[in-house]
């Protein structure tokens, strides 16, 4: 009895370090994934204002062209 109750501690504390060591693999995997989302919105980020400064760059080259043909066309009296 007393060999039975002895077994049945070991086990208690062997699933009980199991159980914390599954945990802190499992709270590391969470905050190695966070850091890395982290980064990938700072990259998003990066590349949408990339991406927004050459919209403008584009819109100013062309910008007195479109006006130009707006002009045209609203002054342009047709019989």
């Amino acid at each position: 009895m007393a060999r039975l109750r002895q077994a049945k501690e070991e086990a208690d504390r062997e699933v009980q370090l199991y159980r914390t060591n599954m945990e802190a693999e499992h709270q590391k995997k969470i905050s190695d994934s966070s850091g890395s989302s982290g980064s990938n919105v700072k990259r998003l980020e990066e590349e949408t204002d990339t991406k927004i400064k050459n919209l403008k760059e584009s819109a100013s080259k062309v910008q007195s062209d479109i006006v130009g043909m707006l002009i045209k066309y609203v002054t342009t009296v047709k019989t």
